[in-house]
């Protein structure tokens, strides 16, 4: 009796000291507890069975350590198409490229790598372990690129996709040849020239687009953009396309107008005998003419930048004015201040005065003091507008009296009249008065019958 309970007692000391291990074994997880010494015999105590192509992890040789975590990744066989040949290899690789590596086989860029039936991006990637595996070797290839001959190894059928694998974005606006989607052969002549972004502003838009043209009119012509008429373009439609990216299309368009500008009429003046002098009459209103002006005007970008007067034309003449004016004199009677006048005609005047020191002219002038009909300036000599009245017509002015038209003054114009005075006797004048003609009548050629 005392020998079993010695031997129990050293099996439950014993399994007290064996150490816990995780083993995960083909997706399985468990807990084992061991106190071999290595992996490998903790592995064959727990009834694994290992082939020499399986993974174990540590290895089979490391020492067992409480609490590890052994993975073990059975081997499978897995098939490899290469070339049409067809092989098969028992490996626990998960790594398609690292297989190829075991069997001696090099993955080459443009190269094709099929993984159970998908394609593979990358023969290095990870990958859930594989079944099958099958290779497709690419072609030498060559292309046109900004001049270069390029040289690459694909299975692109197109070629699209042989730029595509080479990394490059593909856009509408780039050129090839002999096209996106002709069937590819190692002897094919390619040509690639990339397109490159452009701004083009028309019609107050900016498009943005891409265009692998040289020239500003291929360019547009790849956007289907077209001048018309007098439609302009900076830089001009044969220039290479500007270093900025941008290119403006200047729409131009010209209308023609023809615009109506009237044409004033002129003034006739006939004498009525039956009308008194200074009084007027209208004999026919008259009419404005109508001068048609052809006008055309450019707009650029919808603003007016020009405008040409091409032509113009009398469309309707003027009507002259005729104004009769009267030239019946009657003779009247005045009492005055002065005593009676007898008077012709009576016109409503600016009145203003000056003297000898007050005239302008400088004391040592010899023409101090002499009026333009050679005169000495004293009072009853007066200034006035000669191509209306005469020298030497008699005149009456109420509050000053009897005047002689003696003098001119560079500002006596029209209805002025300047009424002189000595210096010791001068009576400024700023008002309007009637000046009265004093008879006898002038002859009727020496009259001058309309007053502005």
């Amino acid at each position: 009796m005392a020998p079993l309970l010695a031997m129990a007692g050293l099996t439950l000391t014993v399994w007290a000291l064996a150490r816990p291990v995780e083993i995960a074994f083909g997706g399985r997880q468990f807990t084992v507890r061991s106190n071999a010494a290595s992996v490998g015999q903790t592995l064959r105590l727990a009834g694994l069975a290992l082939s020499p192509a399986d993974s174990v992890a540590p290895a089979p040789s490391a020492r067992t350590v409480s609490g590890q975590e052994i993975v073990v990744i059975p081997a499978r066989p897995v098939s490899v198409e290469i070339d049409g040949r067809r092989q098969t290899v028992t490996t626990a690789s998960r790594i398609p490229g690292n297989i190829l590596a075991d069997l001696g086989v090099e993955l080459l860029p443009g190269d094709r790598l099929w993984v159970d039936g998908l394609p593979a991006a990358s023969g290095l990637a990870p990958h859930r372990q594989p079944s099958r595996l099958r290779i497709e070797r690419g072609a030498d290839m060559r292309y046109q690129l900004a001049g270069r001959t390029m040289q690459v190894r694909s299975l692109a059928s197109s070629l699209a996709e042989l730029l595509s694998e080479a990394g490059r974005s593909l856009y509408e606006g780039d050129q090839v040849a002999p096209g996106w989607m002709i069937p590819l052969s190692p002897e094919a002549d390619l040509a690639y020239a990339p397109s490159r972004p452009l701004a083009i502003e028309v019609d107050g838009q900016r498009l943005l687009v891409r265009s692998g043209a040289q020239r500003v009119h291929g360019a547009l012509d790849q956007v289907g953009l077209a001048l018309v008429g007098l439609d302009w373009v900076e830089p001009g439609m044969n220039e290479r396309l500007p270093s900025g990216g941008v290119i403006r299309v200047h729409r131009v368009r010209e209308e023609v107008l023809v615009e109506l500008e009237p044409v004033p009429f002129e003034t006739e003046f006939q004498p009525l005998a039956e009308v008194e002098i200074d009084s007027q009459r209208i004999i026919d209103t008259g009419a404005y003419g109508v001068q048609a002006n052809q006008v055309r005007i450019r707009y650029q970008d919808g603003v007016e930048v020009q405008r040409r007067l091409e032509g113009h034309w009398l469309a309707r003449e003027p009507q002259p004015r005729r104004v009769g004016y009267g030239t019946n004199i009657e003779v009247r009677s005045l009492a005055t201040a002065d005593g009676t006048i007898e008077y012709w005609r009576a016109v409503q005047m600016w009145a203003t005065s000056y003297s000898p020191s007050r005239a302008g002219v400088s004391p040592d002038a010899p023409n101090f003091g002499i009026t333009a009909s050679g005169q000495t300036l004293r009072k009853g000599l007066v200034a006035i507008d000669r191509s209306l009245i005469a020298f030497g017509t008699r005149m009456y002015v109420p509050g000053y009296g009897f005047a002689e038209a003696a003098d001119t003054g560079g500002g006596v114009r029209g209805r002025w009249i300047d009424l002189g005075y000595e210096d010791d006797e001068y009576i400024p004048w700023a008002s309007y008065v009637t000046v009265y003609f004093l008879t006898p009548v002038p002859p009727a050629n020496n009259i001058v019958w309309i007053f502005p």
